[in-house]
């Protein structure tokens, strides 16, 4: 529980100085105009999270240690992520397209790559936390490296302010990698115990196809598949508040980086009220309270189209966003792990992680709503998606 803390601290002040909110959009808007590849860019992480789970819940389901499978994959996600900061100071500001192809496809393996080792993370938490404790084990990790992540984005816009664009993002970057290579190098000193029953080892092709029928078999399967695809709507606008805040609020890209600071006060500030709702009351509350805190962005977001709210109050669009994102991170996962067979929790979390990939890729939606309509019918879309999840959750 120890390692699996620690390596939580330093991946979420990592995923910090590479957030979707607010760095990647800033980084890849001074590549390209077109919203739509901005939104694309700020869900490849995410989908490179989810996507490959089944696939790789289908490859380890069976085998006692899992811990192998993570560590070489973290060895490929440090490769290829260094790999894409190394172009960025290769290719400067000479060939934006060329930077932008390079660094997506780089980045997209590091992502994937990612998930490819999540799933045995996931495994290991599942055997080796228990459920009275996944609450504060999650807790944890988000709040102390959320906070870690805050007092850091002082320095984000330092860098950025300091040196010339690409290379300040390029030694944002690069932070981000020394956290992540020290976060994995903690989880890989776990003593990984075995399941204490024997799980027949089967044919990757079997594995799928039972994880296929589970969805068919599973009413709670079926019925988390549903609320986390519609819970996803907070992706719609999540990249567009700051680029929202740079381009017609007046607020510098470096002061708009500093948004992060209050994304991870919010992501941390709430941290032990989901913890103590995971562990003590139900993972079902914490959905409906952190739902609830997905409401205030886009409420904000109209409110500053009519009258500029200024840089404190604008920033608690991004302080309600980040705790919801925890929230419903924490929720969903917990709850996933609480409903998931144990013979075949690979293959239950990996499908579940698998199915919802896709809606990561509403921020691009997103940005092609942006791109023919404008901030006024995205908001409102956010606003009524989060709505009908908040409603399903209910029910």
């Amino acid at each position: 529980m120890t390692l699996g803390v620690i390596n939580g601290i330093f991946f979420t002040l990592a995923l910090a100085f590479v957030s979707g909110a607010t760095v990647i959009p800033l980084f890849i808007s001074g590549l390209t105009k077109s919203n739509i590849i901005i939104g694309a860019f700020s869900s490849l992480e995410a989908f490179g999270w989810y996507f490959p789970q089944l696939f790789a819940g289908a490859l380890i389901v069976g085998r006692p240690l899992v811990l192998g499978f993570y560590n070489r994959n973290s060895v490929v996600r440090s490769i290829t992520f260094a790999s894409a900061i190394g172009l960025i100071f290769l290719i400067k500001d000479t060939n934006h397209g060329l930077l932008l192809i390079a660094f997506g496809i780089l980045f997209t393996a590091f992502s994937l790559s990612s998930g490819l080792a999540g799933i045995s993370f996931m495994e290991i938490v599942g055997k080796m936390i228990p459920t009275s404790k996944r609450g504060t084990f999650f807790g944890l990790r988000m709040f102390l490296g959320g906070f870690l992540a805050v007092i850091s984005a002082p320095l984000v816009k330092k860098i950025i302010d300091c040196y010339s664009y690409p290379a300040n993002f390029g030694y944002v970057f690069t932070i981000a990698l020394l956290a992540i290579i020290i976060g994995l190098s903690c989880f890989a000193l776990v003593k990984e115990k075995p399941l204490p029953v024997q799980i027949p080892k089967r044919k990757f092709k079997e594995n799928l196809s039972n994880g296929l029928k589970l969805l068919k078999k599973d009413s709670n399967i079926q019925r988390l598949v549903v609320a986390r695809f519609l819970s996803n709507a907070i992706l719609l606008a999540g990249p567009f508040y700051v680029i929202l805040a740079n381009q017609q609020l007046g607020i510098s890209k470096a002061m708009a980086a500093t948004y992060l600071s209050f994304e991870m006060v919010g992501y941390l500030g709430l941290n032990f009220l989901w913890a103590w709702l995971s562990n003590h009351v139900s993972n079902k509350r914490l959905l409906k309270i952190s739902t609830i805190c997905a409401f205030i962005p886009p409420i904000i977001g109209f409110v500053s189209l009519n009258i500029n709210p200024g840089y404190f109050i604008f920033g608690l669009a991004f302080f309600f966003n980040g705790a919801a994102l925890s929230g419903t991170s924490m929720g969903y996962t917990n709850y996933l792990l609480e409903i998931a067979p144990e013979k075949s929790r690979p293959i239950s979390v990996g499908l579940v992680h698998t199915l919802i990939a896709p809606t990561v890729f509403l921020s691009s939606i997103g940005g092609l709503i942006l791109e023919i309509f404008n901030f006024w019918i995205l908001f409102f879309t956010t606003f009524i998606g989060l709505l009908i999840s908040y409603l399903y959750i209910k029910h």
